[in-house]
């Protein structure tokens, strides 16, 4: 233990001079503050960029594989294991000359992608249109079972309170996932699903609920739909159990018995971010 306590103290020394030195470097150069910012802005753009193209894909195991060797590579120098770090540098030689040949295809869609200026858009575009088609897919769905739901979309304000008082997830909006929640004899039957950039953040959430309503015939998720969104810039969608019909609730007013078409055209206006539409919009126009 002691050993490895000295180790750790002397590659924390030395990453600490190899910084300093580095600072005092910079100093006797020509490269002002702002270039040093810029520079740094952009190489964190690219590697945020990399990363997110590789993740899913059969190239992420690859980075992970190769970090983790070249960790392996640093200590070896570090200890000065010859035989092991021989053997590693010839095995970078190797790898960068394979790399292109094992993923040309990865490669190519991604210059294609830099290649494309509105990927950006395109990206955020094609995550919007997955939301909205994996919840009205399920409101469909739920409708023809004739049974409930309560699906709640966060927008600026948060709702971390009432994500608290749910079972938290963290996972991708699908119909599968959603019509499981609110299945009839499902434990999470009666709470709100609540999703949060995309993503599903808690079920089996608990509402607050508006009495301020004179309407009798409303049931109690439209209730709480409206209690919610009166007071927050959420917007709800509501799957009647009873009547067999969606409702979709925003700024505290219920939009009753409204078919998929009108619903999508709903969630196409509350998540579509103002960016995207005023590039959209100048798209059209050019």
């Amino acid at each position: 233990m002691e050993y490895l306590g000295s180790l750790i103290a002397k590659f924390i020394f030395n990453l600490s001079e190899l910084t300093s030195d580095f600072w005092v470097n910079l100093k006797y150069t020509d490269i002002s503050a702002w270039q040093i910012i810029l520079d740094i802005l952009i190489v964190t753009v690219i590697f945020y960029y990399l990363l997110k193209m590789l993740k899913g894909s059969r190239a992420s195991n690859v980075v992970l594989g190769l970090v983790i060797i070249g960790i392996v590579y640093l200590v070896s120098n570090y200890l000065k294991l010859l035989t092991v770090s021989w053997l590693l540098e010839h095995f970078f030689t190797i790898i960068l000359v394979a790399i292109p040949i094992l993923f040309q295809q990865e490669l190519r869609m991604a210059l294609e992608k830099i290649g494309n200026t509105n990927f950006f858009i395109q990206d955020k575009h094609l995550a919007i249109d997955s939301l909205i088609t994996a919840i009205i897919e399920s409101c469909d769905f739920l409708v023809k079972s004739k049974e409930g739901a309560l699906i709640v979309i966060q927008h600026g304000i948060s709702l971390k309170e009432y994500i608290d008082n749910g079972i938290k997830l963290d996972s991708l909006v699908n119909k599968e996932l959603l019509i499981s929640i609110f299945r009839e004899k499902g434990p999470l039957h009666d709470g709100a699903v609540i999703i949060v950039n995309g993503r599903i953040a808690s079920a089996g959430s608990v509402l607050p609920t508006s009495f301020d309503n004179k309407d009798k015939n409303l049931g109690t998720r439209h209730k709480a739909a409206i209690g919610l969104t009166d007071h927050t810039d959420a917007s709800v969608i509501v799957v009647s159990e009873e009547r067999g019909y969606i409702s979709f609730a925003k700024n505290g007013k219920l939009e009753k018995n409204i078919d998929l078409s009108r619903l999508q055209q709903l969630l196409k206006i509350v998540l579509t971010p103002n960016d995207i539409k005023k590039k959209a919009k100048k798209l059209i126009r050019s």
